[in-house]
């Protein structure tokens, strides 16, 4: 039987104040996006990638226009995803 390193899945608070001012829609596209990133990260949709110049910051597309900045940590046998920030492409941008 192989290794399995346990995911976890949290927010920032700055994360749910933020998706609480998205628009319905977006509400759920996110929501969406969120669930196929729990489920598959490699989900053509999701365009999953590491954000260029940082070790453990990647973004997911919710749409054309909003991203969800995720911040991936290893601790132990877990995996710690948070969802750090989301927003129009432009203005969301990891902690330097």
């Amino acid at each position: 039987m192989g290794w399995k390193m346990n995911r976890r899945f949290i927010s920032t608070r700055k994360f749910d104040k933020q998706i609480k001012t998205l628009d319905k829609k977006t509400q759920k596209q996110a929501a969406k996006a969120i669930e196929y990133f729990i489920k598959d990260l490699n989900h053509p949709s999701l365009r999953f990638k590491r954000i260029q110049g940082t070790d453990n910051f990647f973004e997911i597309s919710v749409n054309m226009s909003i991203r969800i900045i995720i911040e991936v940590k290893e601790s132990n046998n877990d995996q710690i995803n948070t969802f750090y920030t989301i927003g129009k492409h432009e203005d969301v941008l990891p902690p330097k």
